[in-house]
């Protein structure tokens, strides 16, 4: 097996929490014009920290983080979980869902922002895959533990996962992920943190301030554009605040939005729009001429259609 890092330290560290990796070889991801076919699909939205390989075959996609992501960084990290779902490839989620936060006027404890688990649930299910969320330990001070203890359940989901892997396809494996005591507890504790740890978790039910779920004739910045290519009745129109076209955190939360509310990227119900309010038509252009760059690859794939500050394109002119 291959081990493929963007990080050596968080390659050395994935291969050391099971015996069945021993022997595995860990290689640095390649460069885009130079990654194989094989490989090309699990990183087409976003580049994760590991992907473990099997005869040239992606198997398990990893997210390792220490980084609560609260507020709108929620979907920061999401697309490098979305593209291994596609393929049907199981995939990790592995952070605290609170710690502490030190310096600046908003330092304190910060907590999960619920819509990742909504999301990511919704990607399982849509795509019929395995996402699985391992709480990365704190102390009684929200202060993140580093101790070798905090891997315990990273290591009881690969011996699960090894266990499965050896004997059934990868597609047969995901159901057996989900259906686990494993999974159970994790679904558990998650429930656990959200009645215990998030006040007012009600608010997570509904969509976040920036976005707007309605008819496009409703929605007063979009209706004056006419935009012919919305066919599927609502819109989930997401204002994107940013001052220059950027990735994080807006074009993991537009993919993270586009299957908490549009049913993901392949089988939509609603239409998906991205309100661009300080970006020009022109910015744009200029941006897309640029190869490789990974937030128009991104946008282009999300949306239906982009409304700039001095125009609307639907996604074929993009």
């Amino acid at each position: 097996m291959e081990i493929y890092y963007d990080s050596i330290q968080e390659g050395i560290w994935f291969k050391g929490l099971s015996e069945n990796l021993e022997d595995s070889i860990l290689l640095p991801f390649p460069p885009r014009n130079k990654c194989p076919d094989w490989l090309v699909d699990v990183l087409s939205l976003d580049r994760p920290d590991i992907v473990l390989v099997d005869k040239e075959q992606p198997i398990l996609v990893l997210e390792r983080t220490t980084e609560v992501p609260s507020g709108h960084n929620v979907g920061q990290r999401f697309g490098r979980l979305v593209a291994a779902a596609i393929k049907q490839i199981p995939a990790i989620y592995f952070g605290p869902y609170m710690a502490y936060k030190h310096g600046g006027k908003t330092q304190g404890p910060r907590y999960m922002n619920l819509r990742l688990f909504y999301a990511l649930n919704e990607v399982a299910k849509i795509e019929s895959t395995a996402i699985t969320t391992i709480n990365w330990p704190v102390d009684k001070n929200c202060e993140i533990i580093q101790t070798a203890n905090k891997d315990d359940r990273m290591r009881i989901y690969l011996d699960l996962f090894f266990r499965a892997y050896f004997y059934v396809e990868l597609r047969e494996m995901c159901r057996i992920l989900m259906d686990s005591d494993f999974e159970k507890g994790q679904q558990a504790e998650r429930n656990e943190f959200k009645k215990t740890k998030v006040v007012d978790a009600a608010q997570y039910d509904s969509p976040p301030p920036s976005v707007i779920i309605a008819s496009w004739e409703l929605i007063q910045e979009l209706s004056s554009w006419s935009p012919t290519n919305l066919i599927r009745g609502n819109v989930v129109f997401y204002n994107v605040g940013m001052k220059y076209i950027r990735s994080d955190p807006y074009a993991g939360s537009a993919l993270l939005y586009s299957y908490l509310y549009c049913g993901g990227l392949r089988n939509r119900t609603k239409d998906f729009i991205l309100y661009f309010p300080n970006i020009s038509i022109a910015m744009w252009s200029d941006a897309s001429q640029k190869g490789g760059r990974k937030d128009i690859r991104m946008f282009k794939i999300v949306a239906d259609g982009i409304l700039f500050k001095d125009g609307y394109l639907p996604s074929s002119e993009l």
